[in-house]
């Protein structure tokens, strides 16, 4: 009663793995001993079967000597007619055995004496094939390979009483006997042992799926969502087997929960630091490259693949290569490599190399990652823009340029006539003194306005001083202008129109300012028209615009030329205009219209005249005036005195 209670409180201690192994084993010892008994069985049952037929075939041999020794002692007339009567006896045998493939009569030497049908196939001895010696021993049984098959061969004494006559071989098929059986019976057992085997390795699989792999498949699931992140991940307790998986079970699921716990007070204050460091890589207006150990684009911000010109997928996660031109890649990689063999911090600093790509002017600054233990990080790129600072560096060059060969004009001429006069003052006649002191001033005057030019456009271009607007009429501006201008035009002969729109609007304004776009406009137009022809203003509302138009009937302008016609000292140099002048009224006049919030356009055929268009926006405030204005159309009297 005891040892039952003891085998009981044992077998319930056992965990469930254990006590599923143990069943399987249990069967799968049932199962090999029942197909052991079962594969012995049929295994005694073949060589049962097969001595049964080696005896049945010993036999038949027997019999056919029997018969033979009984036609020996008969005298058939002869040898021929022995011949003929014993193979006409082998083959009705044969015919009657279906398991004999041939058969073979020798005298007790070994000469052939009659065969059956087909047995020249078989040749039993090659060398002589009417002579066969004689067995060594009896019964004889022998394996025998042809090129016909394999027999098994029998030999067996003909005698009669007392008396010797000779031999009887027969040729029995080799059906491959083995301790299974036939061939066929030999395929079917190793078959049964394949098949076998593949039962025993499936019940392995199933028992190795449900005991070992499917929970450490689910551990492997719970691991890999710890690694991605996901803490507080929970395994369901169902499907685990025993105590030991169970515990393990119930230990991960708890260290998942810690886990989220440290990431709820940890995981923000982390994500914090983490979305600032990347707010601010990305708001950077510079394009910023950062590189493992490895050269792999960690992190690149949009300015970086706006001035590559590459998307993020394309450099994410790949080696930093072909970027720049060749040159550039050579000097970069060369830089990258030196980080990796040097060993100290003795590229630290960081490099930089200017470059051209895609038209921008680039600058790339690489600096050296470090850890706290003053290995290699990885590398930050820097690509800063320059094409803005070229361009304004060459705009300055040549603005100082374009000065200074302006400047040294006037001056020279100056100079060369002061030194003529204090040289050779009392050589020159009054009239050629009178000549050369007009000349200084016209140069004077020239110098004069080309100063006043370049710091006009200077205050224009500054972005600390700007215009002072003041909302007001345009009348007052534009009377001015027209007195002010209709002397030149007199000079000429020429007719200056004016037609102005009545009640326009107030507009914000810089009076000095539009009153020196319009005599800029004006004065051209009358340089570049020919005595007798006509320039007129034109001004009128157009939507929340005011519209200024300056139209001349003059030389005109090339097509070629009118893109660039508000460049700082571009001038149109050909046969006609060859008047001079700074090459800055234009832009003055651009800058003016612009900083007054209005855009200025120029339409013009060459030798059939000019129109330039300019707009200033009307102020809110004026825009709710309901304005019913009608056109008028005044002449200004021209003097006719040249």
């Amino acid at each position: 009663m005891k040892c039952s209670e003891y085998i009981k409180s044992f077998i319930d201690g056992l965990s469930v793995q254990v006590k599923l192994i143990i069943s399987i084993v249990f069967g799968v010892s049932v199962f090999i001993t029942l197909s052991a008994f079962v594969i012995i069985h049929n295994i005694q049952s073949n060589i049962d079967n097969q001595v049964l037929m080696l005896n049945n075939n010993l036999k038949s041999t027997q019999i056919l000597s029997n018969i033979a020794s009984q036609a020996l002692i008969k005298n058939y007339g002869g040898v021929a007619n022995r011949k003929t009567r014993l193979e006409e006896l082998i083959n009705g045998f044969i015919k009657e055995h279906s398991e004999i493939t041939f058969a073979i009569f020798t005298d007790n030497v070994g000469t052939v004496l009659a065969k059956s049908r087909f047995a020249d196939l078989y040749e039993i001895n090659k060398e002589n094939k009417n002579f066969i010696p004689p067995p060594k021993h009896v019964p004889y049984i022998q394996v025998y390979y042809s090129n016909s098959g394999k027999l098994l061969i029998i030999a067996e004494p003909i005698q009669y009483n007392s008396n010797f006559f000779g031999w009887v071989w027969v040729g029995i098929p080799d059906t491959g006997f083995t301790i299974v059986g036939s061939r066929k019976e030999l395929i079917v057992f190793l078959l049964e042992i394949f098949i076998l085997v593949w039962i025993l390795s499936i019940i392995g699989a199933i028992v190795n799926s449900l005991i070992i792999t499917r929970p450490l498949r689910k551990l492997e699931k719970g691991a890999k969502a710890i690694t991605e992140g996901r803490f507080g991940f929970q395994l369901p307790l169902k499907g685990f087997l025993g105590k030991e998986l169970t515990q393990l079970v119930k230990a991960f699921n708890k260290m998942s929960k810690r886990l989220q716990q440290y990431e709820e007070s940890n995981i923000a204050t982390l994500s914090s630091e983490r979305n600032k460091f990347e707010s601010v890589v990305m708001s950077i207006t510079d394009g910023v490259i950062v590189l493992d150990k490895e050269d792999i684009i960690q992190i690149i911000n949009p300015a970086a693949l706006r001035l590559l010109n590459r998307s993020y997928d394309e450099l994410i996660g790949h080696k930093i290569t072909n970027l720049w031109t060749a040159k550039i890649n050579d000097q970069v990689f060369s830089y990258l490599n030196s980080l990796k063999l040097d060993g100290s911090n003795s590229y630290n600093e960081s490099s930089s190399f200017e470059f051209m790509q895609d038209n921008k002017s680039l600058k790339l600054y690489i600096t050296p990652l470090y850890f706290s233990n003053n290995d290699k990080l990885g590398a930050v790129l820097v690509i800063h823009d320059r094409t803005k600072e070229v361009e304004v560096e060459l705009i300055k060059q040549e603005f100082i340029s374009n000065v200074s060969h302006e400047l040294r004009t006037p001056i020279t001429s100056i100079k060369c006539y002061v030194d003529t006069l204090c040289s050779h003052n009392s050589e020159i006649d009054e009239k050629t003194r009178v000549e050369f002191i007009s000349i200084i001033n016209q140069e004077t005057d020239r110098l004069s306005n080309l100063v006043n030019d370049v710091l006009e456009l200077s205050r224009l271009d500054s972005h600390t001083r700007k215009l002072q607007l003041t909302l007001q009429e345009i009348y007052p501006c534009l009377e001015y202008t027209l007195k002010s201008i209709s002397v030149l035009a007199e000079k000429k002969f020429i007719r200056l129109i004016s037609d102005i729109e009545e009640d326009l609007p107030l507009l914000n304004i810089n009076q000095e300012n539009i009153e020196r776009v319009f005599i800029n406009l004006l004065s051209n137009a009358i340089k570049y028209t020919p005595g007798n022809g006509m320039v007129k203003m034109k001004v009128n509302r157009d939507g929340n615009n005011v519209k200024f138009q300056i139209i001349d009937n003059g030389i005109g302008i090339q097509e070629e030329h009118l893109p660039m016609i508000f460049e700082r000292f571009y001038r149109v140099e050909n046969k006609v205009h060859t008047i001079k002048g700074t090459g800055l009224g234009l832009t003055i006049v651009k800058k003016s219209i612009e900083q007054h919030g209005g855009q200025i356009t120029v339409k013009s055929k060459f030798g059939e005249g000019s129109v330039f268009e300019f707009t200033l926006p009307i102020p809110n405030e004026q825009l709710t005036k309901n304005n019913n204005v009608e056109d008028f159309k005044t002449e200004l009297p021209i003097s006719k005195t040249a």
